[in-house]
């Protein structure tokens, strides 16, 4: 029995309003309002702000990245062109210098083989005139020699 009075009652008594219109709910709204205005001036704009701030730093950097990234390309690419047009002069230059040694070369060597050829000639005169001498020479004194070999063996002078 006590249990069916309390249902009973507990049926009869109506649950409590969530939100009762009187005079606070004018007062909550202004201390609303006045809490919106203090936070923003003091809490969301400054933190709004250096968020915003962070961000453009980092948008900034990441311009300036992709900005040397790009002028350090550049400077590459004109770098590696400089060295390939450096070394093909270089490349010219040393086909010139070959060139120019193979002239040189050809030209000391004719100008060696030519004197040498000189010499040579010179020298094959010298002996076939030096021959020459020799050959009259050993002919005069063979002819001596030979009557003075014929005297002796002989005993006589040959005419």
């Amino acid at each position: 029995m006590f249990v069916a009075t309390l249902l009973i009652a507990a049926e009869t008594e109506a649950p409590p309003p969530l939100i009762d219109v009187d005079g606070t709910l004018f007062v909550q709204f202004a201390l609303f309002l006045i809490m919106l205005f203090v936070l923003s001036r003091l809490l969301f704009r400054p933190y709004l702000q250096v968020r915003d701030a962070r961000h453009q730093g980092i948008e900034g950097a990441r311009q300036e990245a992709v900005a040397m990234q790009e002028r350090s390309r550049l400077v590459s690419a004109e770098y590696d062109a400089k060295l390939t047009r450096a070394r093909q002069r270089g490349a010219e230059e040393r086909q010139k210098v070959r060139s120019e040694g193979a002239i040189y070369e050809r030209q000391v060597l004719g100008a060696a083989r030519d004197e040498s050829q000189k010499a040579l000639d010179q020298a094959r005169s010298k002996i076939s005139t030096d021959a020459s001498a020799a050959r009259e020479k050993l002919t005069l004194e063979s002819t001596s020699l030979a009557r003075q070999i014929v005297k002796k063996l002989l005993g006589r002078e040959v005419a």
